[in-house]
């Protein structure tokens, strides 16, 4: 889980400073700030492996609606009205796209895991008290239900942010002016990519102004670690308008993890192809219909509805006879009706047995073997075979959104929402996402700060 949000952290540090010259959309006005950020952890006693003081420059662009943030090797930017963020390879200057809702998503989820975690540390009395519940709000910047008011306090021409004995936050004297806009995104620059408490951000986003100089205070089990940020080089200037089509998507060879290379391979697919594949797919259904292949028939109209999520033609009386005769297809409809453990490793050796009666449909075969496992707690075999169907058939939507979900439940939400919008982009009213399309709705109501 920690090396996900370190994904996350990562991927929120970029800035394009030169796309004009790359799109000639009309620009909007923007400002643009350096920001020097230095890492400091202070070890309780006794820890091991405590990272040295770092020191780095962050480049930021804040539009009305846009964030731009640029590392050295990756630029990333964040549209809010659109819910997408796009990470762009400043080498090979191709892009992945993203959704903001696996940010979110991500955090409201192990929040409530740190939260059940730390509470159980408390009840065992095991050491000092960490992953308290508001340190694990201002670490991931989300909060479930209201907490204690952190408690806010000058000194001198300084505001700072207590949690009880724990200083959180220290706003230096030194503000710049800041249209309320302008506060707000800067608010957002935080909340994705340094962390703070939403009271925080909040107040932040709130004010007339931008700090020119403070810092964030998190604890964890090593100790606590402070961000100290100044800011410089302030100024307004018009940046056009992000056109994600400057930039070709990263070709699957560029890939490295078997998910992103398949998902690499889905989001270079053109409508042409798709509609091609669909139409293959109703051919090779009707054929063997008509050559009376009834397994492949029967493993083709479950093809199609995963395509296309929607029901094949309905079958004739002779058609239905068909099935109802063929013993192999009765092994399938037995096969998915599987429930207990052993049913369902029973169900995975006759699956396996089956696909050597099919021929032209044994990946559709491994859907289903691939679900059972998965029901069976085998994820990463299930991730395995789940990616094997999309090098046969690309165009699954239905698979999308199996492998998507078995990559949630591993935390990893980044790779878990480009796999639904994959499948919802092939099949946008397939009602196999109606579940996504709610917890989005609910991630914005509950979350709307992210947004």
């Amino acid at each position: 889980m920690s090396r996900i949000l370190k994904t996350c952290a990562a991927v929120a540090l970029g800035w394009l400073p030169a796309l004009a010259w790359l799109v000639a959309t009309p620009a909007q006005a923007d400002i643009s700030l350096q920001l020097e950020v230095v890492r400091h952890v202070k070890a309780q006693p006794g820890a091991s492996g405590v990272p040295g003081d770092s020191q780095t420059t962050l480049d930021v662009t804040l539009g009305d609606k846009t964030m731009t943030v640029t590392s050295t090797d990756t630029t990333t930017v964040y549209d809010f009205a659109a819910r997408k963020r796009w990470v762009i390879d400043r080498r090979t200057k191709t892009r992945v796209d993203y959704s903001l809702y696996d940010t979110v998503g991500f955090r409201t989820y192990e929040l409530r895991n740190r939260n059940t975690l730390g509470a159980a540390l408390s009840a065992a009395k095991v050491g000092d008290a960490v992953m308290v519940q508001v340190d694990n709000e201002h670490n991931l910047s989300v909060q479930d239900k209201p907490s204690a008011p952190l408690r806010v306090t000058t000194e001198g021409a300084n505001e700072l942010f207590h949690a009880g004995p724990k200083l959180m936050f220290r706003r230096g004297a030194h503000l710049l002016p800041a249209k309320p806009g302008e506060a707000r995104m800067f608010a957002q620059l935080l909340r994705y990519a340094l962390g703070g408490h939403p009271q925080i951000l909040s107040a932040l986003a709130q004010a007339d102004s931008i700090p020119a100089q403070f810092s964030l205070v998190a604890y964890d089990a090593v100790g606590s670690i402070t961000q100290t940020v100044v800011i410089r080089h302030v100024h307004s200037n018009p940046v056009p308008a992000f056109d994600a089509s400057a930039f070709p998507v990263r070709p699957a060879s560029e890939s490295g993890h078997p998910v992103d290379q398949a998902l690499d391979r889905a989001a270079a697919l053109t409508p042409d192809e798709l509609l091609s594949a669909r139409r293959r797919s109703k051919d090779e259904l009707e054929t063997a219909l008509r050559e009376g292949r009834a397994l492949d028939a029967f493993l083709g109209m479950f093809e199609w509805s995963l395509m296309t999520g929607e029901a094949p033609t309905p079958l004739t009386a002779d058609q239905k006879q068909l099935f109802q005769t063929n013993d192999a297809v009765r092994r399938v409809t037995v096969a998915l009706s599987a429930k207990s453990k052993d049913d369902l490793a029973k169900a995975i050796t006759d699956l396996t047995d089956i696909a050597k009666s099919t021929a032209t449909k044994a990946h559709v075969l491994r859907i289903f073997e691939a679900n059972n496992r998965a029901m069976l707690g085998d994820r990463k075999a299930a991730q395995k075979l789940f990616i094997d169907v999309l090098k046969t058939n690309p165009y699954i939507a239905g698979v999308y959104k199996d492998l998507g979900d078995s990559l949630f439940v591993e935390y990893d939400t980044p790779r878990a929402w480009r796999c639904w919008d994959s499948g919802r982009k092939m099949a946008p009213g397939f009602a196999n996402f109606q579940a996504i399309n709610q917890f989005e709705t609910s991630l914005a109501a509950r979350h709307p700060e992210f947004f």
